[in-house]
């Protein structure tokens, strides 16, 4: 029980190795390497320039002696460009021609230019070879369009059409003066031949052995025998006529061998399973040397589908795995073999797919304790067939094409997949994560690999790249409980980020954008709804304080992650010297500006939704009525920055984002705080009066009222900002007329219940005064307007409300109160009086 804890920490410690160290580790040394090329490529360009000078050094001595040698052409053609007549066989009268003296033509002097330029002239002379063969020229022009489809599929294509024809014909290009009747025929009927021919022979061992007709070392020796037969008769007739019949024989023969060797070992027992994959060894070497030497595909086809149809053919009640397993990985050994001087792509797809089919029929068989006889092997397949895909392209040079990334792929794929299904129930799924982050090993060792060999092959590469990316990001939630992968996620996206900077490449950045579009998905919809969820009990003190800390760090990290992958994005002068080869990499897709912008909103998108769960679970846990105006503060925290940016840029979509959160504020208002305080329709809190609550009111409304009535003064004198100023006023006097009339009512109503009708009546006359100065002051009709309004519904609610509801006292109170604030609202009027004088031309006009 004590030593179950070492395995997780030590796969722990090595996946924050693979994830963290390696990474910088081969950064470290990709810069090195990166150093070495910049240099040989330098070299190299010194070098063609000076070839391109000596060159244009040449033709210029060659010119001159042509014009020293031979007279002078018509001006008509320049001496360089013209041909002469009789050249192009055409008949040519004499016309007569005034004599010129010669000139002595004095030898042209070159400045010469700095080491890696071209002089003038000499960068005229490849621009016109250039443009001569259809290519762009040094001088930096744009090439032309590209060609379609791309390289990559052409390539593919290609294949494709190479392996129906060796399929139909058997040549993989139609022969020239050959029927296609003639070519068919002969190739089909050889093939069909050759294998009713083997199948022929596997049916006899096996009937031989249910009717016993011959000893075990009888019929093993007269299958050999059979085999080699073939082999030496196909031999004879190679290099003549029936060369073809040859090539048929010779596949025969091997197969026939395959058939003996592997019946004398599992069926009957003769030699040792030692002995027997030696012989395989022998007979795989033999084929391969065969169809290599006599450049044969139908040699290599032939003996793969007769060693792989072996064991099909000769099945017994019992699966030996390691026997069976062992047996197709030396037949898979012997493709890979010819695969590396023959690119023949029919003979590594066959072998792949055999190879797997026999691999599931096998597995139906399977039992837990046959995990170490199946896991090793089927590793075994795995790099077999990856290092089959482009073995012969890394060898010969050529880059991969689309077949063969798909063919990786899902080599990959089905690896897993399987190996999955085998460790996780016998093991758990710490052991898969070992499988993962064996399998991101394996592909990073292939990416360092290109890179220090600075091979150029682009789609092979980003395979690569983004395989080792997919099984370290696979690992994640393999080794870690739920709650900590969305924090390793965003770790790693950020160190991807950082190294793909470092590296300048393209698609190293977007398969970060990608891990993060993921560290997104799984912070708002699963980590949010996981534990900000309503729990079933409350917490102890401590308890809560842990889960307090716990979330602050799961979701701190990813939107620490986010903002200091905004940092890197937006400090383009962190990219080193190293880099990625262009021919490596991708085109961008989206812009650093667009990224930078995108990382700043999504950070604080973030982060205001985790604060805004946050402190409303912490404070209601620990003090109830500070929730909802630590909220309101936050929301106003939003929106103060989105109005900072908005001055700054002007920019229109952070202004409606500015008008969507003040939406969203007062939404908050409405329909969650003034519900909390239990609101009643008389415009009245219910439950007794308490100042503890009308402080937290007031923090709540004070501080609504003050950002709007911040953001009206500081959009004053903005061009184009007069409506949103506008709406900011008008907010602002609304929300701080409603919070008074509701304090006041509620007051009035616990402490002086007599004057409360008044008291409302003289607050609304207070705004309706404030409303007419400040349209008087500011100039601004509608603020007028509004104030006489108001006086009017005051006046007709005291004559029609307060009237009957005063008290005797406190109507006298009320109604002086009233008559002195509209009587200051007409003295006003009567002060400001000039400055609602009409012209005498438009008062004529209104009459």
């Amino acid at each position: 029980m004590g030593m179950e804890w070492v395995f997780p920490l030590l796969l722990a410690v090595f996946a924050c190795v693979v994830v963290f160290v390696l990474p910088i580790v081969t950064l470290t040394i990709l810069i090195g390497v990166q150093k070495r090329q910049e240099q040989d490529a330098s070299d190299v360009r010194v070098r063609l320039s000076e070839i391109r000078r000596e060159l244009w050094d040449t033709r210029c001595k060659v010119d001159r002696l042509e014009k020293q040698l031979v007279a002078p052409e018509p001006e008509s053609e320049p001496p360089d460009m013209a041909e002469p007549a009789a050249d192009r066989g055409e008949s040519v009268e004499p016309e007569p021609v005034e004599p010129v003296e010669p000139e002595p033509i004095e030898p042209e002097l070159v400045e010469p230019s700095p080491v890696g330029e071209l002089p003038e002239h000499a960068r005229q002379f490849d621009a016109g070879m250039a443009a001569s063969s259809g290519t762009t020229s040094a001088s930096g022009e744009q090439p032309t369009t590209p060609r379609s489809p791309s390289r990559f599929e052409t390539a593919a294509r290609d294949v494709l059409r190479r392996i129906w024809n060796w399929i139909i014909v058997g040549e993989e290009h139609v022969p020239q003066g050959v029927s296609m009747e003639y070519a068919i025929a002969t190739h089909w009927l050889l093939r069909v031949g050759v294998l009713i021919l083997v199948v022929g022979i596997g049916f006899f061992l096996r009937y031989s052995v249910e009717h016993g007709l011959l000893s075990e070392p009888a019929r093993a020796l007269l299958a050999a025998a059979a085999g080699l037969a073939m082999l030496i008769g196909g031999t004879q007739l190679l290099g003549r006529k029936y060369h073809l019949f040859g090539q048929g024989m010779l596949g025969a023969g091997i197969a026939t061998l395959y058939f003996s060797v592997f019946a004398a070992a599992e069926l009957y027992h003769l030699i040792p399973m030692q002995a027997a994959f030696a012989l395989m060894l022998v007979v795989t070497v033999l084929a391969g040397g065969v169809s290599v030497r006599f450049n044969s595909p139908l040699v290599a086809v032939l003996a793969v589908l007769g060693g792989f149809g072996t064991p099909v053919m000769l099945e017994t009640e019992v699966v030996n795995f390691l026997g069976l397993y062992t047996y197709m990985l030396i037949l898979g050994v012997g493709v890979l073999g010819i695969s590396v001087r023959r690119n023949w792509p029919l003979l590594n797809y066959l072998s792949f797919l055999c190879n797997y089919v026999l691999f599931f029929a096998a597995m139906r068989a399977y039992e837990p304790i046959h995990f170490w006889q199946v896991l090793p092997l089927l590793t075994a397949f795995f790099v077999l067939y990856s290092t089959m895909q482009f073995l012969h392209n890394l060898v010969n040079g050529v880059k991969a094409n689309l077949l063969d990334v798909l063919m990786l792929f899902l080599n990959a794929g089905i690896y897993f997949a399987v190996s999955f299904r085998l460790v996780e129930p016998s093991y758990g799924r710490e052991w898969v994560a070992a499988v993962t982050l064996g399998l991101a090993t394996f592909y990073i060792g292939h990416v360092y690999f290109f890179l220090r060999r600075g091979r150029v092959d682009r789609e092979l590469l980003l395979s690569f790249m983004g395989l080792a990316a997919f099984f370290l990001a696979v690992t994640v939630p393999l080794i870690l409980s739920s709650e900590w992968i969305t924090v390793s996620w965003s770790l790693q996206a950020l160190v991807m980020l950082w190294i793909a900077l470092k590296l300048r490449s393209e698609f190293l950045r977007h398969l970060s954008y990608a891990l993060y579009l993921i560290v997104l998905w799984r912070f708002v919809f699963v980590d949010l709804h996981v534990q900000f969820a309503p729990p079933a009990e409350p917490l102890p003190l401590f308890d809560y304080l842990l889960a307090l800390v716990e979330r602050l760090v799961m979701f701190g990290v990813p939107i620490g992650s986010i903002a200091a992958a905004c940092g890197l994005m937006s400090r383009p002068g962190e990219a080193a010297s190293a880099g990625l080869e262009r021919a490596n990499d991708i085109q961008g897709w989206v812009r650093d500006r667009w990224a930078v912008h995108a990382a700043v909103g999504l950070a604080l998108a973030l982060l205001f939704l985790y604060l805004h769960l946050e402190l409303s679970r912490t404070l209601g846990y620990f003090y109830d009525p500070l929730r909802l105006p630590v909220l309101t503060l936050l929301w106003l925290a939003l929106c103060g920055y989105l109005l900072y940016e908005y001055l700054a840029t002007r920019n229109v979509i952070l202004g409606g984002l500015l008008g969507l959160f003040v939406g969203g504020l007062l939404l908050k208002l409405f329909l969650f705080d003034l519900p909390s305080w239990s609101i009643k329709p008389d415009l009245l809190y219910a439950g007794p009066y308490s100042f503890h609550d009308a402080a937290f009111r007031l923090l709540d409304f004070g501080a609504v009222v003050t950002f709007f009535v911040l953001a009206f003064r500081l959009l004053a004198g903005r061009t184009g900002a007069k409506e949103a100023r506008t709406g900011f006023g008008i907010l602002a006097l609304g929300l701080l007329f409603l919070y008074a009339t509701l304090e006041v009512n509620t007051f009035l109503y616990a402490y002086v219940p007599g004057l409360r009708a008044g008291g409302v009546s003289i607050l609304w006359s207070l705004f309706a005064l404030g409303f007419i100065l400040g349209g008087i002051l500011k100039n601004v009709r509608a603020m007028r307007y509004a104030g006489l309004l108001l006086f009017a519904i005051v006046a007709g609610k005291v004559f029609f409300v307060d009237l009957a509801q005063l008290e005797q006292l406190y109507r006298i109170i009320a109604f002086v109160l009233l008559g002195v604030l509209v009587l200051c609202g007409s003295l006003l009027y009567l002060r400001y009086g000039q400055r609602f004088a009409v012209p005498a031309e438009k008062e004529m006009e209104e009459a």
